[in-house]
């Protein structure tokens, strides 16, 4: 699995499973870093992840401004794979209707390699909704339409 491919700036106010997948990240490459306190992954783009993401832009001389645009995206991603591997990661909070990101298009990516037809826009939608609801069916999962760990894990392996 390759990275989720950069979808758009994540900054302070911005929530979803692209946030919380940077907390993830954040939390996996801090290792004995004091810099920042390790992160609750909540989805949701406060200060003390802004604080982190600045740590983490000064430590690897990228622009200091709290913001993960493609170059702290991709520098993240970086880190935490060479550590952790590079498969896709759960993005620790459920994936439903309404959201948006690079981890909604990869679970669209991977919904269409397990037989749905849907635009991989990074939209969840109602056709993403109902493409989720039939692979849960099929894979004897509850069918509720909302991507969580169980979903997740049976998606991608």
């Amino acid at each position: 699995m390759a990275k989720p491919a950069y979808y758009s700036l994540s900054q302070t106010g911005s929530n979803g499973p692209d946030v919380a997948l940077i907390q993830i990240w954040l939390n996996g490459v801090r290792g004995n870093c004091t810099q920042y306190p390790v992160l609750t992954v909540d989805g949701a783009f406060g200060s003390s992840t802004a604080n982190a993401v600045k740590q983490f832009q000064a430590m690897n001389n990228l622009t200091v401004d709290g913001k993960v645009g493609q170059q702290t995206w991709n520098a993240l991603y970086d880190k935490y794979a060479a550590i952790h591997g590079g498969q896709e990661q759960y993005p620790g909070i459920n994936m439903k209707s309404g959201q948006k990101g690079a981890t909604v298009k990869s679970a669209q990516r991977r919904l269409n390699a397990k037989g749905a037809s849907l635009t991989a826009d990074g939209n969840f939608g109602s056709k993403t909704y109902s493409a989720v609801v039939s692979f849960q069916k099929a894979s004897g999962l509850t069918a509720d339409g909302v991507i969580g760990r169980a979903t997740w894990t049976k998606l991608y392996n």
